[in-house]
């Protein structure tokens, strides 16, 4: 991977420049160790609204510049973020970030295989490895993989604290959902994708972050993908993530939410590929794009509308299912059924009355299903009290806050209301994960700040807590800090 890599980036050295028009700037397709190379693309306005950047530091006059140099991977990270920001704003309806209008950007924030949001900012980092030095915020698939966390959390901000394996999992399942529509915004890589994606086939597109994948493998060769960070064509199905252990390596699943991602994730790379046959026989990149779009549109009605709850997979899934009926008259029904129904996320026995349903739905069901698209109410807020002795606490309580949203369901979702919503349920849910967590290494026991002041001199596994305990009287609170890519890596790393 790596001699490819570097063939690929000699020949882009002779190339990169010559053919650049002006008032653009060169920047990588996709991720730097796929088979794309660099292309000139027009200089992106990091100031553009609604979803505004801003990088921390100097900024960097556009140009043409030298693979490996700072310069390039300021623009090329600039291009993606633009890009990705251009196509999820008009989906997402939102008008600014969750930090506020602009999102901060730090492009080289330490020493780390690593990469994160954390509501504050998005953050890169870079490490030698192998004779390399990585830098995380130079792949595509890495920066818009962030910024997917940073989108959906301006979307549904309820999700980022649920302390629900299958909603944290979801959240990184969207990152590469985010990297995967982003890079399809470029017509280069729908052109080059096309045939793969018809075929439903591995390709650059679906593998996510090869260069940070390939890293990784040197300091721990199971714990990601062979050729990537993660890849989107799997075959993995739905199990109940509570009944999975704590680790596994990369060809298996377990609870930690990166791996468990991976089952909706593929399923999402499949159903893409479904569509794009439904469309047509015979498709043109073109018809690709619209298929993202489209595919992007009904995850936006789905997270829109399901609630936040244990068993989130199936809510999502089931409200795509529904919310393609409302949009598009139930024309991608089959390839969502067929492939949420094979992977096990959503039971045969619920959309049994909708495969048999033919065209869009009309009269007192059509106003339900319009009102099925709706946000659901604001959420309960159930305290789940855990034993703090059990994770080396003491003797003070361990509090979880735990949201549980409820809402009346219509068509495949009815099939699946009140199921897993009950106290004891999210009780047990929300245990489990902490139980992964702590399994993990992810929560930070120390500092009692929610905001981790990174200098160069942070040890790297205080980068990789992705939750912090608060004290009280009460005792301890565990809120989430920031979601972060480079969790392949085993525990206690």
């Amino acid at each position: 991977m790596v001699k490819k890599a570097k063939k690929s980036e000699s020949a882009a050295k002779k190339t990169v420049g010559k053919s650049a028009a002006k008032g653009t700037v060169s920047a990588w397709q996709d991720d730097p160790s796929s088979k794309l190379p660099p292309i000139s693309r027009p200089i992106p306005d990091l100031g553009k609204g609604p979803l505004k950047y801003k990088f921390k530091g100097s900024a960097i006059k556009p140009g043409i510049y030298a693979l490996g140099t700072p310069e390039f991977r300021y623009w090329t990270a600039a291009e993606a973020l633009r890009r990705g920001g251009d196509f999820w704003a008009p989906l997402l309806g939102v008008k600014h970030w969750q930090p506020g209008p602009i999102l901060p950007v730090s492009l080289d924030k330490g020493v780390d295989l690593n990469a994160y949001y954390d509501r504050t900012e998005l953050a890169f980092f870079h490490e030698a490895v192998g004779g390399k030095t990585i830098y995380s915020g130079e792949s595509p698939d890495v920066v818009c993989h962030e910024m997917g966390h940073a989108c959906l959390d301006a979307h549904r901000p309820e999700l980022f604290d649920a302390p629900f394996i299958e909603a944290g999992a979801f959240h990184e399942s969207f990152g590469d959902m985010s990297a995967i529509l982003s890079a399809l915004q470029l017509q280069s890589v729908r052109a080059a994708a096309l045939a793969t994606v018809k075929s439903y086939k591995a390709s650059p597109l679906s593998r996510c972050a090869e260069q940070l994948g390939w890293a990784l493998r040197q300091v721990a060769p199971s714990a990601v993908d062979r050729d990537c960070l993660r890849d989107a064509y799997n075959a993995f199905k739905y199990v109940d993530p509570q009944t999975l252990p704590d680790d596994a390596p990369a060809t298996k699943l377990c609870a930690e939410v990166h791996s468990f991602s991976r089952v909706f994730t593929g399923a999402f790379y499949e159903v893409l590929s479904g569509m794009l046959k439904i469309r047509s026989s015979n498709p043109s990149q073109a018809d690709l794009g619209v298929v993202a779009t489209a595919l992007a549109q009904l995850l936006m009605d789905a997270t829109t509308a399901a609630p936040v709850q244990p068993d989130y997979f199936a809510q999502v899934a089931s409200h795509m299912i529904d919310a393609d009926t409302v949009r598009f008259a139930g024309k991608y029904r089959s390839a969502l059924v067929a492939t949420f129904v094979k992977r096990l996320i959503v039971p045969k026995s619920a959309v049994q009355a909708l495969v048999a349903h033919k065209g869009k739905i009309s009269g007192k069901a059509a106003f339900g299903m319009t009102a099925l698209a709706a946000p659901p109410a604001k959420p309960q807020i159930q305290k789940v009290v855990l034993s703090g002795r059990e994770f080396g606490l003491a003797d003070k309580p361990l509090l979880v806050p735990a949201p549980s949203e409820q809402k009346p369901f219509l068509m495949v979702a009815a099939a699946l209301a009140h199921r897993h919503t009950g106290p004891d349920t999210v009780q047990q849910a929300t245990h489990r994960f902490v139980k992964m967590l702590f399994a993990h290494n992810r929560v930070d026991t120390e500092s009692n700040a929610k905001k981790l002041a990174v200098t160069a001199a942070t040890p790297r596994d205080k980068l990789r807590k992705t939750h912090i305990l608060l004290e009280s009287k009460q005792g301890f609170t565990l809120t989430r800090r920031l979601f972060h890519c480079g969790c392949g890596v085993p525990r206690n790393d």
